[in-house]
């Protein structure tokens, strides 16, 4: 028999089958472990290999923001080498991921990691919507800065090997990046929130009143917010470790009498009065009355802008409680195991790092 040579376009034919034939293929194997994945909730080496190479999502919101379930399990991997590589005998306490409790704690830092991975993602999107961005020079200078600190870049790499398996590049990427971003926008937010200003406002307004010759304990009561609205401002003796230090800082050089400057802390604007002072066992401690107005802070902005945020979580362990603005575990047994860890353990190592 003789064989016909197949014409150009026959062989064009013949490749475009088997091209598609492999697509085919591809797309139902993709499908095939997203089920695995999303439906079964099978976590095993066929499912990992596979979401390795593909994408798949665990969280997404707005449509374009997402974080894969590799990502995630790539961060988990790292608290687990961490902890491997720890010694806490000298606490009396072990970490053990193995057994039946451990196996929860470990699912409990997964949630925690996930919780972090979409609040770094908002912080930075909303720092790139304020004109805010932070390029890879910016980064390295500021990983530079921090290496100063250890005894050499190589002490500090090997340290980052050993103690979380991470690289330059993942220091950079899980660490730097999101806590520049996270400074950057704090700072935005300090100059344009509109709370803010109308807090200075009312602390100079109060100041004000102050230098008119009014009495201290009259504008706390008027003015002042928190604690410190209650008994005209009184709050007792303190000793400097006892203070935030901005206000520390500010007062310990004042005398009996005597009231401070505006000053702005983590918390808000303060005015204080020192209303007498002693030594006690060798340590200076004041008596002090305050004016206070409170500030928004950066966890409280964050926590409005999560509950702001519709997220979209494709596992059959978390959902998005838009309530309360964070990743939570479908699972009662779960959420009673984690509100039980914090309550009755909050020494335990795992629960603190």
């Amino acid at each position: 028999m003789i064989m016909q040579k197949k014409t150009p376009s026959e062989k064009k034919i013949q490749l475009a089958t088997i091209i598609s034939g492999a697509l085919l293929f591809l797309v139902a194997y993709i499908i095939v472990v997203a089920f695995l994945i999303y439906g079964l909730n099978l976590d095993n080496a066929l499912t990992q290999k596979t979401a390795n190479i593909v994408p798949y999502p665990i969280a997404n919101w707005g449509g374009k923001n997402f974080i894969t379930i590799n990502r995630l399990k790539n961060q988990l991997g790292s608290v687990v080498t961490f902890y491997e590589n720890q010694d806490f005998s000298d606490l009396g306490m072990r970490v053990d991921f193995t057994t039946e409790d451990g196996k929860k704690r470990l699912k409990l830092k997964e949630k925690n990691i996930l919780n972090k991975l979409i609040e770094n993602q908002l912080i930075e999107n909303e720092a790139k919507k304020r004109g805010i961005v932070i390029n890879s020079e910016d980064i390295s200078q500021e990983v530079s800065r921090k290496m100063q600190e250890y005894d050499s870049e190589e002490y500090f790499k090997e340290n980052m090997t050993r103690l979380y398996g991470w690289t330059r590049e993942d220091f950079e990427r899980n660490i730097v990046k999101p806590d520049m971003y996270k400074e950057k926008l704090f700072e935005d937010i300090q100059k344009k929130d509109q709370s803010r200003v109308d807090a200075k406002n009312k602390i100079t307004a109060a100041w004000k009143e102050l230098e008119n010759g009014r009495e201290f304990a009259l504008i706390a009561e008027k003015y002042s917010e928190g604690e410190s609205a209650k008994n005209k401002g009184e709050l007792g003796w303190f000793g400097k470790s006892e203070m935030l230090p901005e206000i520390a800082q500010a007062i310990f050089n004042l005398k009996k009498g005597e009231r401070s400057e505006i000053i702005e802390s983590s918390l808000g604007y303060h005015i204080v009065f020192v209303e007498d002072t002693k030594n006690e066992s060798g340590s200076d401690r004041l008596q002090l009355k305050q004016i206070f107005v409170r500030t928004k802070n950066f966890s409280n902005w964050l926590e409005e802008h999560m509950k702001k945020t519709t997220v979209h979580i494709f596992s059959r362990d978390y959902y998005w409680n838009k309530e309360n603005g964070w990743v939570d575990f479908r699972n009662e047994e779960m959420k009673n195991f984690e509100a039980d860890l914090e309550k009755n353990s909050p020494d335990d190592i795992s629960v603190l790092f």
